[in-house]
């Protein structure tokens, strides 16, 4: 009887820290979203604003400026996420991102527009896939709310995307 109850117990304790370590694994997959998430509108936002400025193309510009008030807007929820959670964002950007936003705000004229759109687009591809991914599998109920939410804004700046550079390719 003796052995019977100790290995109950045992296996209680497991329970107990399979449990503990899910919820930790639950907890590091929404710090380690909302991080990704945080420095992709931070990125988004940099380079709306260079496109905003830099651009020689108007759909360029106006989708840089149309991005800028987007990704301001989710960067703001993501904040809200983020505490909710009790997450500290890191601040800034990672250096590939930095060295990415430098390397565009070298570029000028149609150099630029290309190089912008091309990110973008690129960008965006990735972005959608990963949330399509993550709104099935994401543990967390209000950050798989927030992925639901920013899907279609993210899919309609990829066809979007899509048409502004097209329109770059076939315009002299």
């Amino acid at each position: 009887m003796s052995r019977f109850l100790s290995l109950c117990l045992a296996m209680c304790g497991a329970a107990g820290l399979v449990s503990s370590v899910l919820a930790q694994a639950s907890k590091t997959d929404a710090h380690s979203i909302l991080e990704k998430a945080a420095e992709g509108q931070q990125i988004e936002i940099s380079l709306g604003q260079l496109a905003a400025q830099r651009a020689v193309n108007e759909r360029v510009k106006e989708f840089g400026q149309q991005m800028v008030e987007d990704h301001k807007k989710a960067s703001q929820q993501v904040e809200q996420l983020a505490m909710k959670q009790g997450v500290q964002l890191s601040p800034g950007l990672s250096r590939e991102r930095r060295e990415k936003v430098n390397k565009l705000s070298q570029l000028s004229g149609h150099a630029f527009d290309r190089a912008y759109m091309d990110y973008i687009l690129e960008d965006h591809e990735t972005i959608v896939e990963e949330f399509q991914r993550l709104v099935k599998t994401v543990q967390d109920q209000d950050i798989q709310q927030w992925i639901t939410a920013m899907l279609p804004t993210l899919q309609t700046h990829r066809e979007k995307a899509h048409k502004v550079k097209y329109s770059l390719q076939t315009s002299p």
